[in-house]
């Protein structure tokens, strides 16, 4: 990967290269940062020709995108769309605690301690939506419940070890689109698939399913 700079509109803008054994270029902006992949040898002004030619449905992409968290003293994190600011009281202990709109990190791993905090409350938030969803809506045994940190997927499900895994980018979320996330997961129990069968299943526990996909399509992960 390299990264180079490219003036839109009188704005310096970054943007990283990834040379690739492939036929023709793609762009796309992945995190606030525009991504080129193109074939091995291709030129820099072919690539910058064709980002002058996208800049006006590129500039907007990159305008929106907003971070779900800075982990720095006064930054903020967002927690079911709420946002905290981060007050940093450096004591060695990897805990933190909320106060109104401000969470309190003890430790100077910043990220490392919010993170685990918010791990655990995305948890304790999947395990009664889960036992809930399955005491009414699904005739399943509990499966086992893990937090990644996936870069391309909110969720994952492992029929064969009863076993589904969950973005922990989901906290940032609001919890309707949560619960949609879980019940297709827990679909992918009935239907090992994306059919027509398996969104069938989700239609039934979710009628509103088809807004709250379109509502999930549009955020980053």
């Amino acid at each position: 990967m390299k990264s180079y700079q490219i003036m839109f509109n009188q704005e310096l803008i970054s943007y990283d290269v990834y040379f690739k054994n492939m036929k023709s270029i793609r762009i796309r902006v992945k995190e606030g940062r525009i991504q080129v992949s193109a074939p091995y040898y291709t030129p820099i002004s072919f690539i910058e020709e064709n980002l002058y030619k996208y800049q006006d449905k590129l500039l907007p992409q990159l305008k929106k995108y907003i971070p779900y968290a800075i982990y720095q003293n006064q930054g903020y994190v967002m927690i079911y769309e709420k946002k905290y600011t981060l007050s940093v009281r450096d004591v060695q202990i990897m805990k933190c605690q909320i106060h109104e709109d401000v969470l309190y990190v003890y430790h100077s791993r910043i990220q490392d301690c919010v993170e685990m905090y918010l791990k655990k409350i995305l948890m304790d938030y999947l395990q009664e939506k889960i036992i809930e969803y399955l005491a009414y809506d699904f005739d399943l045994d509990m499966p086992l419940i893990e937090i990644k940190k996936y870069k391309g997927r909110w969720g994952s499900c492992f029929y064969k070890d009863n076993k589904v895994t969950f973005n922990l980018s989901l906290i940032h979320l609001p919890k309707d689109l949560i619960d949609y996330v879980i019940v297709h997961e827990l679909a992918h129990f009935l239907q090992a698939n994306h059919s027509h069968l398996f969104y069938q299943e989700i239609e039934k526990r979710m009628p509103d399913y088809k807004q709250r996909q379109k509502r999930l399509k549009e955020i980053h992960i």
